[in-house]
């Protein structure tokens, strides 16, 4: 009676599929307009101004791939705020939820990595913050890389060189502590700075969670994340008692000298770093410490709960000063996730709405209490990358405070990849030339308007060997048998002949329908004349007659709305008939069997 059932099911399958699916979104930016309700929907929805934000700058890389720093060629005016703009990128991508950011991931993790490769793992110009901005966006990215299921030594790898280099210049002067530059003066050598010593804590307590050396911690050759703080703190550079915090000592002549107020940059640094030494030790004190640090960095540095600078009030910030507000809404946004804060959500919103009313066309200001927000190339880059910071930490307020329990699902809102580029329409461009590819071969990259073929030939099949299934993406594949969609063909073959594998099939596949796991979307999709479809999704491959030889079977690939495919071509000797992490899947002699494509919805 249970399996009698089974015909009238698949039809209610077919029947939910055509009528709840839905094409990707045609303007993105619409689209995550409306994820929001409330005061947040439209044109204040903090997910679709993070998104704006991050379209812009990612249009902007520098040789539009990033590859030398992001924004930088390696030269010093941008190379450091181009390391917080990778943080900034890796903090946006935990934000979002959603892999609906993943070509912006793809191309963002290959671009940090080739800048490793090209700068020395980041220890680039002798001093010791600019390249732990660069080591810390890199282990944030590689949380992120790690959510996902994937990971990469490399980022690890270019992080552990910043922090044996940081700790080569951490001394015995004055106590301890890590000097801020270690070149030819001028500027100086003999300082110790806050910044710095802050950032290297946060490298070095991150990195334990990945490698669990517990000399990152404490101890070593010459002390680690604790016996930095607790170095800070002894100097009086931090106060965790006031949350007051100095700039700079400096060690000339032994006489370990304070000077310099606090700085928004150092409290944003801060609480973050104490946050991960909370989450590498289990002391849950560091999180008091840094609510202490913030709430008197709110006092200092808020008017009505709006951020701003000592130089709004003179339309002087300039240089280094304008990237510092940025760096205090990354610290603003991670303590608040962690705490919920009311004090630290104030801040963020009416900071948010103070962004978004200074807003001048499609540009983001600098300043959020006057109109000093004139700015042009490197420092618009800095300025833009703050605003990131602000409108992702207004997501993180939006979730917790307006939203919760229902957080947002930008996947299901885009219902496909988020494009990144200005005009916010289409699904267009390659990820990368060469992230992710198997050993021995290189890659092109489809997309919704059709495949490519850089050699311009129509056969691109005769040349294919491997394919990547993003995780959570699904493929359809198309057999050259009858006319039809499969579910019905099963229902009606198995009406016929009562087959229990024809039934597993149908059975699994209406659970997990109903438990959104690998839905398809028919609605929009029709098959080539004289096929029916098969469907694979990031788990493998799926072969209802038992059989591993699918492929053998295929004439034809339909890639879901929104989404994209890679194609590899072999290079010299290597194979490429090998499964790894339930993403790819090589056929045997696949490319030989394929004839057709079409990327569309």
């Amino acid at each position: 009676m249970y399996k009698s059932k089974l015909f009238s099911l698949v039809l209610l399958l077919l029947t939910i599929i055509f009528t709840n699916s839905s094409p990707p979104a045609k303007d993105v930016f619409e689209a995550l307009r409306f994820v929001c309700t409330g005061k947040f929907q439209g044109g204040f929805c903090p997910y679709a101004i993070a998104y704006d934000i991050a379209a812009q700058l990612a249009g902007n890389w520098y040789n539009h791939d990033g590859a030398t720093g992001l924004w930088s060629d390696g030269g010093p005016s941008i190379w450091w705020p181009s390391g917080v703009g990778l943080w900034s990128f890796a903090e946006f991508f935990h934000t979002m939820e959603g892999r609906a950011t993943d070509k912006l991931y793809l191309a963002t993790q290959w671009a940090a990595i080739e800048t490793a490769k090209k700068q020395t793992n980041y220890v680039h110009t002798k001093f010791t913050d600019d390249q732990a901005w660069w080591a810390n966006g890199a282990l944030r990215l590689e949380q992120y890389i790690r959510s996902t299921g994937d990971a990469t030594q490399d980022l690890i790898k270019a992080a552990q060189a910043v922090i044996n280099d940081n700790v080569a210049y951490e001394t015995g002067e004055c106590g301890g502590g890590v000097y801020w530059y270690y070149g030819n003066p001028p500027p100086s050598t003999t300082d110790k700075t806050t910044i710095s010593n802050v950032l290297t804590i946060y490298t070095m307590a991150t990195m334990y969670s990945f490698t669990r050396d517990s000399t990152l911690l404490q101890g070593g050759a010459r002390g680690g994340a604790i016996d930095i703080y607790n170095w800070l703190v002894s100097t009086d550079l931090l106060n965790p008692q006031t949350g007051y915090q100095r700039d700079t000592m400096n060690t000339d002549n032994g006489q370990c000298q304070l000077w310099g107020g606090s700085l928004t940059y150092e409290y944003g640094v801060l609480v973050q770093a104490l946050m991960a030494l909370a989450d590498a030790t289990g002391n849950q004190q560091y999180i008091t410490h840094a609510i202490t640090y913030i709430h008197n960095a709110i006092n200092q540095f808020t008017r009505n709960n709006i951020v701003y600078e000592g130089c709004d009030d003179t339309n002087t910030c300039r240089g280094d000063q304008i990237a510092f507000r940025g760096i205090f809404y990354l610290g603003l946004a991670r303590l608040y996730e962690r705490t919920r804060d009311n004090a630290i959500a104030q801040v963020i919103e009416a900071s948010y709405f103070a962004m978004l009313f200074r807003k001048v066309g499609s540009r983001y200001p600098l300043s959020l209490i006057n109109d000093n927000n004139n700015f042009s190339g490197n420092d618009l880059i800095v300025v833009t990358i703050g605003d990131l910071n602000l409108a992702s930490a207004m997501i993180k307020v939006y979730k917790y405070k307006y939203a919760a329990p229902i957080v947002p699902n930008i996947d299901a809102a885009i219902h496909g990849l988020l494009p990144f580029d200005v005009t916010h329409q289409g699904l267009t461009g390659c990820v990368c030339d060469d992230v992710g590819c198997p050993t021995g071969h290189y890659m092109q990259c489809f997309n919704d308007s059709g495949h490519k073929d850089a050699t311009g030939g129509q056969h691109w099949n005769d040349k294919v060997s491997a394919i990547l299934i993003g995780p959570g993406h699904q493929m359809m594949l198309f057999k050259p048998e009858g006319t039809g969609i499969f579910y019905l063909g099963l229902a009606r073959l198995y009406e016929r002949t009562r087959d229990n594998a024809i039934a597993q099939v149908i059975e699994a596949s209406y659970f997990a329908m109903l438990f959104r796991v690998s839905l398809l979307h028919f609605s929009h999709v029709g098959c080539p004349t004289g096929h029916y479809m098969q469907c694979f999704n990031d788990s493998g491959h799926k072969d209802t007659t038992g059989g591993q030889h699918w492929n053998d079977k295929v004439s034809a690939i339909l890639i879901g709305p929104g989404h994209q495919m890679m194609l590899f071509k072999p290079e010299g000797t290597g194979h490429s008939d090998w499964l790894k992490g339930s993403q790819w899947y090589v056929g045997d002699q696949f490319n030989d069997k394929v004839d057709s494509i079409n990327i569309d919805y």
